[in-house]
């Protein structure tokens, strides 16, 4: 099984934008989503903030160019996505679910809604008693398959910057207490905070990525003979950058962030599932 995930990809219609950076923003943004089709998986994931306002004219842009391809895509809401219009018109627009589970013969795949709606002042996370209860009932149905979780927000106390304020799911809600009713390994891919960080808790590995305007690069998964590989690919081109330079700190809604390459541990992992013990 391989998986490819889009960090915080931000595609901005720019209403307020000068020639120059919207003849930039194509280009960087033709660029990388190319390159995120042209890589080979079961299935192609975004991790959230896909859009940058959330409006329908760049949810059109990027659906438009995954219907072209033969890429099976599943979109996790981010809160950059549900601020402007409500998630039901979102998931009209779409075709997806707002959260959902895949079985493979190898793993679960779980995609869950971290976000508010609508919801300009507080862009932290939140995960209702529904979802939350049907995410426990997944995890105990897994067994000892492993679980893969994709959600924009990290929990809280895990990944970098998640202890800060509006940059996790909210830690009153105890997200690891349900996690960890899983019995084998646990995977978490978040984004949100736009650091590559890596980091293994009682069973769990937390893997955050960070923005694709930050660092132009894919995390590629792999679940192969028990191996479970994360590894993140840079974009090979050698104009992206100064596309990006053009626009990234003029853009409204998005501040390019230091450090977001993280340590070198935080950008690939391996792990052998087949000696996990919790």
């Amino acid at each position: 099984m391989r998986l490819v995930l889009m960090g915080d990809f931000h595609y901005s219609r720019m209403e307020y934008g000068s020639e120059e950076m919207l003849e930039a923003r194509d280009q960087a943004y033709a660029i990388m989503l190319n390159s995120f089709l042209e890589l080979d998986g079961q299935l192609h994931i975004s991790i959230g903030d896909l859009t940058n306002r959330g409006v329908p004219e760049e949810f059109n842009y990027i659906f438009d160019r995954i219907g072209s391809s033969d890429r099976n895509f599943i979109h996790v809401l981010g809160n950059h996505d549900t601020y402007s219009i409500p998630k039901k018109d979102i998931l009209a627009i779409t075709g997806q679910h707002r959260y959902s589970s895949i079985e493979t013969e190898d793993a679960v795949l779980i995609f869950l809604d971290s976000t508010k709606e609508m919801n300009l002042t507080d862009w932290g996370g939140e995960m209702d008693a529904e979802q939350l209860a049907w995410l426990q009932n997944q995890l105990e149905q897994s067994g000892e398959k492993p679980a893969f979780v994709f959600a924009h927000h990290p929990v809280y106390g895990t990944t970098t910057r998640s202890t800060m304020e509006k940059l996790s799911i909210h830690p009153d809600i105890d997200m690891k207490a349900v996690l960890h009713t899983k019995k084998g390994p646990g995977f978490y891919f978040c984004g949100h905070n736009h650091v590559n960080s890596i980091v293994q808790q009682d069973g769990w590995y937390y893997i955050q990525t960070a923005a694709c305007l930050d660092i132009p690069a894919f995390r590629v998964i792999d679940l192969q003979e028990g191996l479970v590989t994360s590894q993140l690919l840079t974009i090979d081109h050698e104009e992206l950058t100064g596309h990006i330079n053009r626009f990234n700190t003029k853009m409204q809604g998005f501040t390019p962030v230091l450090g977001a390459h993280g340590e070198d541990t935080d950008w690939n992992i391996q792990v052998d599932i087949l000696e996990f013990v919790k």
